[in-house]
């Protein structure tokens, strides 16, 4: 039987309709889901944490290479198909709950009888809290060691870019600071059910040892960084300003002008490496130092 009609089976044996407002679209093309168990390398020594576990096909398939997983999904009706497949699965914990309200590395050492380190995260994220869980995923990037996660192209697209594109924006150098990132796999839209109006990429990111770039003050770099991106049409001096005046940003337009010296004036922040943020943020945080004397 083919992926797609186990699917649908499955779906109806269970009266389950899926829920477009939970961004349910299951993947029912056994190629790609090969394709995810090869690339995830997962050893039976890894600590695994599956995102959006579903109906539990691929999480059947994790827990027999992995050391242990938790599997969170949040849908009640799902999660009572997903106890049914992985009862025998004494490696498999599953977690009912939102995503988003959980602290990742307590769920494993909550149930685990030694204190862990890193593990590594698999999912097919909803699109409605793609960013979301990626910064979530940036804030505990000490613990994780690779997260390999489906999401919209769109997203895909502006996560990967360079400086100057149309997708270059302030998730791209956020994940740039904490990540190796990579798209590995499109997957169009004709690989889920029910069929998605866009098609997704699969995307690996391998989680740095220390920041690609030296940043001495991090919040007034990242503060910099959405300021430019908010006002992305306006020059780098403008946006600041703007972004200062509104209160979100905590740097005086003294300190902006006197890092700005070394910069063309009408320069805009989509243009900026991510090296260059960080020189910019760290004149600004050297300029206030001076300052503080």
């Amino acid at each position: 039987m083919s992926l797609y009609k186990k699917t649908r089976q499955l779906l109806n044996e269970a009266s389950i309709h899926t829920k477009k407002q939970l961004g349910q679209n299951f993947l029912v093309d056994e190629n790609i889901l090969d394709f995810i168990i090869q690339s995830a390398e997962i050893t039976n020594s890894d600590l695994v944490l599956e995102l959006g576990s579903g109906l539990g096909i691929l999480t059947e398939k994790l827990a027999l290479s992995s050391g242990k997983l938790i599997a969170v999904e949040l849908d009640y009706h799902l999660f009572n198909l997903l106890q049914e497949r992985c009862r025998n699965l004494d490696n498999v914990i599953l977690i009912n709950e939102d995503m988003l309200k959980l602290d990742f590395l307590s769920l494993f050492n909550d149930n685990h009888t030694e204190r862990i380190s890193k593990f590594k995260i698999i999912g097919n994220l909803p699109y409605y809290i793609t960013t979301p869980i990626l910064i979530k995923i940036l804030e505990q990037y000490k613990n994780i060691e690779t997260a390999l996660v489906m999401m919209q192209e769109e997203v895909g697209q502006r996560i990967t870019a360079f400086p100057g594109s149309k997708d270059y924006g302030s998730i791209s150098i956020a994940i740039a600071y904490r990540c190796i990132s990579q798209i590995i796999k499109k997957i169009p839209a004709e690989s889920f059910y029910p069929k998605p109006k866009v098609n997704s990429v699969l995307v690996k990111l391998e989680m740095r040892d220390k920041p690609s770039v030296y940043v001495k003050n991090e919040d007034i770099f990242f503060q910099i960084v959405r300021s430019a991106f908010q006002y992305r049409r306006k020059t780098l001096r403008n946006a600041l300003i703007l972004s200062y005046n509104s209160g979100k940003l905590k740097v005086s337009i003294e300190l902006i002008d006197k890092a700005l010296k070394n910069l063309d004036p009408m320069i805009r922040g989509e243009v900026l490496s991510i090296e260059q943020f960080a020189d910019f943020a760290n004149n600004i945080y050297d300029y206030s130092m001076e300052g503080a004397k």
